[in-house]
C-alpha cells in the first residue's frame, strides 16, 4: 500500500475552505472560504502572495478556478451571494518568463478585480473555464447552469446559454481538459453531458444524462486523455461511492447489451451519447464523497466527509484497486476537496477542509 504523507499546511483562513484550484502553468494556488476571501499561495516557495477581498462578496466564497490561457494569469471566484469575481494580473512587457516569475511573487496590491458577473438568483456552486479560456462555465443552487463567452482580457462576459435540465441544486460543473464538452453533477442524483451544436455554437445540447447514484452527485471530473483515445468521467456522491462512466461507440454498446454491462444513460435526442457506468471503484468511504479528482498518470483521487483521502490505480480496464488511503487528514473536519498538483518532484495532492485549512499532499507508491 502506498503511503500518503503531509508536505505542507497552508493557514489563514478562519472559516471552513470550500475548494482549491491549481494553475496549470503556473506554480500558484488559490483557495476559497466561508470568510469571504480567496487566498493566493506560491506553490514552490509556499508563501502567501494576495488575499483577494476587497468587500467583493458579501457572503461564503465557494468555488475558484484559474483560466487556463491568456497573456496573464486570472482566475473566477464564484460566491454564496450569486456572483462571480474575475482577478488577473498583467505583467507590462507581457514576457511569459516574467509573468511566471512575477505572477508566483505578487503582493496582493497588484492583483485587480476585473470584472463581477451576475445572473444566478442563488448561490453560486461551482466554476469552470473550457480548455481554450474562451467559455466561463457556473452553477447554482437555482437549478440552472450558464454558459458565459468572453475574450483573452476578461473584459467582457456575455451569457451565451441558460442550462436548467437539471431537476434540483446544480453542485458541479466540469469541462473536459481537451475538448469543449461539459459534464454537470447535480442534487437531483445525475451526471448531464453537453456539448457544443456544430450548427449553432451558442446553443449546447445535452447528450447523455448518468443514472445510477442513490443520493446527490457532488463532484465529478474528466480522464485526462485525448478525446480520440475515449471520454471517460468520474463521479463522487452522498451514496458513498465513486463511480466510473464512458462514453461508447456502437460496436461496443452492442457489447455491452449482449450480458457485459448495462448502459446508465437516458437519451435525450438524435444528438445523443451512448454512456455506460464502466466500474464502481472499490468502496472505502463512510460518508459522502464530495470531491473527485483524475490525474494525468491515470491515478483518482477522492474525498469525503469521513475524513478520509482515498487514491485508486487501474489495473485492467475497468478495474481498479486501492493504493492508498489517509484517515484524518483535516483532524475531525471533513474534506470538501482534492485536487492533484505536478510539482517538480512529482504528482502531488491538495486538500481543503473544514478546519480552513489547505493541506499538500506526497504520495510514495
Amino acid at each position: 500500500m502506498a503511503e500518503i504523507s503531509l508536505s505542507h499546511t497552508f493557514k489563514g483562513h478562519s472559516d471552513k475552505c470550500w475548494s482549491t484550484s491549481v494553475h496549470k502553468k503556473y506554480p500558484l494556488l488559490a483557495s476559497v472560504s466561508s470568510d469571504k476571501t480567496c487566498r493566493l499561495y506560491n506553490l514552490n516557495t509556499k508563501q502567501l502572495i494576495a488575499i483577494l477581498d476587497d468587500d467583493t462578496h458579501s457572503k461564503a466564497v465557494r468555488t475558484v478556478d484559474w483560466k487556463p490561457t491568456g497573456d496573464f494569469p486570472s482566475l473566477a471566484v464564484g460566491s454564496f451571494d450569486s456572483t462571480i469575481s474575475i482577478w488577473g494580473r498583467e505583467d507590462e512587457d507581457g514576457d511569459e518568463m516574467e509573468i511566471s516569475v512575477t505572477a508566483a511573487t505578487a503582493s496582493g496590491s497588484e492583483w485587480s478585480l476585473m470584472a463581477v458577473i451576475e445572473g444566478h438568483e442563488n448561490e453560486v456552486k461551482a466554476v469552470s473555464w473550457s480548455c481554450d479560456g474562451e467559455y466561463l462555465a457556473s452553477c447554482s443552487r437555482d437549478k440552472s447552469v450558464w454558459l458565459w463567452e468572453t475574450d483573452e482580457a476578461n473584459e467582457e462576459f456575455e451569457c451565451i446559454n441558460v442550462i436548467q435540465d437539471h431537476s434540483q441544486d446544480v453542485k458541479h460543473v466540469v469541462w473536459h481538459p481537451f475538448t469543449k464538452f461539459l459534464a454537470t453533477s447535480s442534487y437531483d442524483d445525475t451526471i448531464r453531458l453537453y456539448k457544443q451544436d456544430s450548427y449553432d455554437y451558442d446553443d449546447w445540447i445535452n447528450v447523455a444524462v448518468l443514472t445510477g447514484h442513490q443520493g446527490t452527485v457532488w463532484h465529478s471530473d474528466f480522464e485526462k486523455i485525448d478525446p480520440d483515445q475515449g471520454i471517460r468521467l468520474c463521479s463522487g456522491s452522498d451514496d458513498e461511492t465513486v463511480r466510473i462512466w464512458k462514453r461508447v461507440s456502437g460496436a461496443e454498446l452492442s457489447k455491452q447489451k449482449n450480458g457485459e454491462a448495462i448502459p446508465s444513460v437516458v437519451r435525450e435526442d438524435s444528438h445523443s451519447d451512448e454512456w455506460v457506468e464502466e466500474a464502481m471503484l472499490p468502496k472505502v468511504h463512510t460518508g459522502p464523497v464530495y470531491s473527485v479528482s483524475w490525474n494525468k498518470n491515470g491515478l483518482i483521487a477522492s474525498a469525503s466527509a469521513d475524513g478520509r483521502i482515498v487514491v485508486y490505480e487501474e489495473t485492467a480496464k475497468g478495474v481498479w484497486r486501492v493504493v492508498a488511503v489517509k484517515e484524518t487528514t483535516h483532524g475531525i473536519f471533513e474534506v470538501n476537496s482534492i485536487e492533484w498538483w505536478s510539482s517538480p518532484d512529482g504528482e502531488m495532492l491538495v486538500s481543503a477542509g473544514d478546519d480552513g485549512n489547505v493541506n499538500l499532499w506526497s504520495l510514495s507508491l
